[in-house]
């Protein structure tokens, strides 16, 4: 089985990642199906407009307790302060959807390359004791081994890192198959389900 962290291929995971990858809950019977480009996207917009949004606002209260401060003990320096936080703020305000219109353009490519490796879109997948459906196909999982496991890194700035299972790729009776946390509803339980009847243990 081979393991891709954070994109490289490695021989092992360090033990302090292995201890740090969280699985989701178990469940006898696990659903989903293949998402389209657009709904992948649609949901990485949200998240990438609420990120920005908190650095917005983050920004925008430093700017504000620093005006404040100089108003009460330099109110004289309101004259050089003011303009250059309203530079700032017009920067910011520029800066901002030139970014989130990059990101998408970023984000769109990723998930066209993540789509390529599995099934049409809508294609249903299920997972439960008698094996992995896809589609119509139902392959159980005596037929089934892991070629390889990829691991990303959850970034915590303010606490330790986080790591999960981004996807898991297959070998179902020679041909591979792709399951994918991001690209398929309900993709954690997903990928961490055929992981754990699959018996792979990181530590």
């Amino acid at each position: 089985m081979r393991i891709v962290f954070d994109g490289r291929q490695v021989e092992s995971l360090e033990p302090k990642v292995a201890r740090r990858i969280g699985l989701e809950g178990d469940s006898p019977l696990v659903e989903g199906s293949i998402l389209s480009a657009d709904q992948i996207v649609a949901d990485a917009a949200r998240r990438a407009r609420f990120g920005f949004g908190v650095v917005g606002a983050v920004v925008g209260v430093i700017l504000l307790v620093a005006a404040l401060a100089t108003l009460e003990y330099e109110p004289a320096d309101i004259v050089v302060i003011g303009p250059l936080y309203a530079v700032i703020l017009a920067a910011i305000g520029l800066a901002g959807p030139a970014l989130y219109r990059r990101s998408l353009v970023l984000i769109r490519d990723k998930t066209e390359r993540r789509l390529a490796r599995l099934a049409p879109t809508g294609t249903a997948v299920r997972l439960d004791a008698s094996g992995l459906t896809v589609g119509e196909c139902l392959t159980p999982w005596s037929d089934i081994t892991i070629e390889a496991v990829e691991i990303a890194t959850e970034f915590h700035p303010d606490g330790d890192d986080d790591y999960h299972a981004e996807a898991v790729v297959l070998d179902v009776r020679g041909q591979p198959v792709v399951l994918d946390r991001v690209a398929i509803a309900n993709g954690p339980m997903i990928v961490d389900k055929a992981l754990r009847i699959l018996g792979v243990d990181f530590r």
